[in-house]
């Protein structure tokens, strides 16, 4: 079996999945890496390839992370794709927050929120 690499999302770390057993496998967590500015979703998601050295592997991402993951797997092969409260295209977001992307009001709210 593959390893599983896991992307928690913006507003949690690791611990989301503390009560979750994984049984015999062996989970991995990736980490964040720091953005560049104005770097795409899809740039993005190629630098953090780099963080996954095994072939096919099977990914688990929330939310965020599961938006993460989806980029990773149209680089890179994987076994599975398992999301979790997370939207798989840009059109499952509520009309609101794709508003506030268009307008670039994210811009506005310092990274600390």
């Amino acid at each position: 079996m593959n390893k599983i690499y896991i992307l928690s999302g913006l507003g949690v770390d690791r611990r989301v999945f503390d009560r979750i057993d994984f049984g015999n496998l062996n989970p991995e967590f990736i980490d964040w890496i720091e953005t560049i500015y104005n770097e795409s979703l899809a740039d993005y998601a190629k630098r953090m390839v780099q963080l996954i050295p095994d072939e096919n592997p099977i990914l688990i991402g929330l939310s965020f992370g599961g938006m993460v993951a989806i980029e990773i797997s149209k680089i890179i092969q994987t076994e599975k794709l398992i999301l979790i409260a997370s939207a798989k295209t840009k059109y499952e977001l509520p009309l609101l927050y794709r508003i506030a992307v268009i307008l670039k009001l994210n811009k506005l709210i310092p990274t600390f929120f």
